[in-house]
């Protein structure tokens, strides 16, 4: 499990943060932090987390599944909605605000999850415009090539296809990045670039997070109820467990230690 020394270890070079892992500021060697959780390890301490901290995840799920369900009804009365999509990046960034405290050791509770609608707005929406678009954009492609009768037309599917995959791996990596506590001071631009960057850096590994959550919330959505109450908070919980001690020892090898004086 993470913990805030471990976290403390972390500098980022753009911001000049602090290095050392001890109280004296030594630089910290990418062995001196944690290897992280396989998937299963993930999945099992997330389940454990789950059980301890349901009664502050439960309502945050409740409150991300009402506004899916009020945006996909929108949806449904009018194209014109899809606008609004993007506003389910405020209960998304609120789950992964209560998961990334409890994989921090952090102290939680619901109102974690309510901060998501009144801080970071504006970074939040961009976020999740941004994943929003990219995804209709190659959603569409995918349509226009598989209706398409010229072999062009099936690569440009194809290669839609792959960037779909891509993006589903991003948002998970990126989320729990995105507002991890022990990076709030950071600029935005850094925190998506690591994202992008583990995505890159350990393919197989986040691929085997995004279909193995894949699998989970398409169940989930056959048993509504698991959906709409724990399920997508348990998603959050599995990806933060993998996503953030492999982001910290990422950002280790990328800072590099520091020459003593």
């Amino acid at each position: 499990m993470a913990s805030r020394a471990d976290a403390r270890a972390l500098r980022s070079a753009e911001v000049g943060g602090e290095v050392g892992g001890d109280e004296g500021g030594a630089p910290a060697a990418v062995d001196d932090l944690p290897a992280g959780p396989s998937l299963r390890g993930a999945i099992a301490t997330a389940l454990h987390d789950a059980y301890f901290h349901s009664w502050r995840l439960l309502p945050a799920n409740v409150v991300w599944s009402v506004t899916a369900i009020i945006l996909l009804i929108a949806n449904l009365a009018t194209p014109l909605a899809l606008v609004l999509l993007p506003l389910l990046g405020l209960p998304t960034a609120g789950l992964f605000r209560v998961s990334t405290r409890i994989v921090r050791g952090e102290a939680v509770s619901f109102w974690d999850a309510a901060d998501a609608w009144r801080l970071d707005v504006r970074q939040t929406l961009a976020v999740s415009a941004s994943l929003v678009a990219a995804s209709l954009v190659l959603a569409a492609n995918v349509t226009l090539g598989i209706t398409s009768t010229s072999p062009l037309g099936w690569v440009l599917a194809t290669l839609a296809a792959w960037g779909l995959v891509g993006l589903w791996l991003l948002a998970w990596t990126l989320w729990p990045i995105l507002v991890d506590p022990q990076r709030s001071g950071r600029p935005a631009r850094d925190r998506i670039r690591v994202a992008a960057l583990l995505v890159l850096a350990h393919p197989f590994r986040i691929g085997a997070l995004g279909v193995a959550l894949a699998i989970f919330l398409a169940a989930s959505t056959v048993a509504i109820v698991a959906l709409v109450t724990i399920s997508v908070a348990l998603s959050a919980l599995v990806a933060s467990r993998l996503v953030l001690p492999a982001a910290d020892r990422l950002e280790a090898q990328l800072v590099g230690p520091t020459p003593l004086s």
